[in-house]
């Protein structure tokens, strides 16, 4: 009898989750896709700086490029906000006579901090290019937020629906959240500066958009 019992037990355990399952899908279900947009402020300057120089010899043309990223390096240590990187180095012969040696500098900070310096390596550098973006942990901290406004929201909505069908709210079956990367805007945020300039001008503020996508499913209960 005592395994007769254990074996009813054993029995009963592995019914109940299939039995609780199948009750669970005969429930009328809602489904629903919801979209959380979001706005970031871009907060940091990339600028891309460039050392070149033509001489008749390439090891000549290295050596003046070479010189003024190391004078670069030199003025950016008094600056320890700023991130920074040798982001490429090049050579061509351009003609019979000249060979063309380029290097390429990155750098990123608070444009606070980078418009000012910028103004002292474009004596030596050419300004290649300048963007602003919005920060990796400002994005994080969006998304986040993003994200729980976009479950409560899925909460409120499937409450919403399963009460229009005359049914009340069950719980929620399933809920797939994606995130979009951040888009930037295409308008250039700072005006050109040429060599001689003393530093770019910032023309005003900027923001990266964003979105976070919800698939979610829930039961309704009459």
């Amino acid at each position: 009898m005592k395994v007769l019992k254990f074996g009813l037990l054993a029995l009963a355990c592995c019914i109940a989750p299939t039995a609780w399952a199948d009750a669970q899908n005969s429930l009328p279900q809602v489904e629903l896709r919801l979209v959380q947009k979001y706005t970031v402020p871009n907060s940091e300057l990339i600028a891309q700086l460039r050392a070149t120089a033509e001489q008749p010899q390439a090891s000549s043309a290295a050596s003046v490029v070479n010189e003024d990223l190391r004078w670069a390096e030199r003025q950016l240590a008094a600056y320890p906000q700023i991130h920074w990187q040798l982001a490429g180095y090049s050579s061509s012969r351009q003609s019979d006579k000249d060979w063309q040696v380029a290097g390429d500098l990155s750098l990123r900070a608070d444009p606070q901090v980078l418009l000012p310096v910028l103004a002292t390596l474009q004596s030596r550098l050419q300004l290649h290019s300048l963007q602003s973006e919005a920060a990796a942990s400002a994005i994080a901290t969006a998304q986040r937020q993003a994200s729980t406004a976009v479950l409560h929201r899925f909460v409120e909505d499937a409450r919403n629906a399963c009460t229009a069908l005359g049914l009340s709210w069950s719980g929620v079956e399933r809920v797939s959240i994606q995130s979009a990367v951040p888009v930037q805007p295409i308008a250039p945020v700072f005006l050109a500066a040429e060599r001689a300039v003393p530093a770019p001008v910032e023309m005003g503020h900027s923001e990266s958009h964003g979105q976070i996508d919800l698939t979610g499913t829930a039961f309704c209960k009459k």
